[in-house]
């Protein structure tokens, strides 16, 4: 005899871990069965969404972890609507990394988490390049099984950019960045695109480099995440270093972080 669909989302429940990155402008979430790749996503404003609240009801899950770096009070809103729909909710649970910096609680939840998640999926010690509403260049070292968050720089990304050449002016207009515009120039719109665009691409490559030499870590890999990673690709601006882009790097570490919190228990 088949299952009720009671039993079909408790069995789905049971196995299904659930992680939310909650950024300055995006909450993004996946629904994770294994390690190997997500079962289902979700991206959106999440912030009282009915469309976030009919995606958990669609995607059940046993356990919960909320890495945010939004403000206080739409944090307590996302938290409130998982805890509606999921069984055990672990807001903010340490990263699955050593936090080496001099102010370790100062350091954003998803630096560490995507360190953390690089970690895991590289191996050694690498340059974690995160590209979102900031874009965050971080060290990462891996060695006898140790690993461990550096630090790293955080710079304003491309729409942030674009916001505070337009709020600072009394005369440059609001732009939308796009990825692989020419570096000409021709009229006022396109100059302040080309300027944001390839100023950030610029910024990326320059601190991957810095960093590295800083560092010593020679011709170490870069991965790199985040929803504004298109204009780091296509060309590569750090092209004579491996590359992996991995959208669900903050997730992957999340989910580390998840699954050490629930066997510390």
């Amino acid at each position: 005899m088949l299952p009720s669909s009671a039993s079909f989302c408790e069995d789905a429940r049971v196995s299904a871990l659930l992680t939310v990155d909650l950024g300055n402008s995006r909450l993004k979430a996946c629904l994770w069965r294994d390690d190997a790749a997500p079962a289902a996503r979700f991206e959106g404003q999440g912030d009282e969404s009915e469309d976030f609240a009919r995606w958990l009801a669609a995607h059940p899950a046993e356990r919960a972890g909320l890495a945010s770096v939004a403000g206080s009070e739409r944090t307590a809103r996302v938290l409130a609507q998982l805890a509606r729909a999921v069984r055990e909710v672990v807001a903010a649970p340490p990263a699955a990394i050593e936090n080496l910096c001099r102010s370790p609680e100062r350091v954003g939840q998803d630096r560490l988490h995507a360190a953390a998640g690089a970690a895991r999926l590289l191996g050694r010690s690498a340059l974690v390049v995160n590209a979102g509403t900031a874009l965050t260049v971080d060290v990462v070292r891996v060695s006898g099984g140790r690993c461990a968050f550096v630090g790293g720089a955080i710079a304003p990304g491309p729409t942030l950019l674009a916001r505070a050449l337009a709020e600072g002016t009394a005369q440059l207009p609001l732009v939308v960045p796009r990825p692989g515009v020419p570096a000409l120039g021709t009229v006022t719109e396109a100059a302040l695109e080309a300027g944001i665009v390839h100023g950030f691409r610029g910024a990326a490559a320059r601190l991957v480099e810095e960093l590295a030499r800083a560092q010593g870590l020679g011709e170490a890999p870069v991965a790199v995440t985040g929803g504004a990673r298109s204009f780091l690709l296509e060309p590569v601006p750090f092209s004579e270093r491996a590359l992996v882009v991995e959208p669900e790097l903050v997730q992957r570490g999340l989910l580390a972080a998840l699954r050490e919190h629930g066997a510390g228990r």
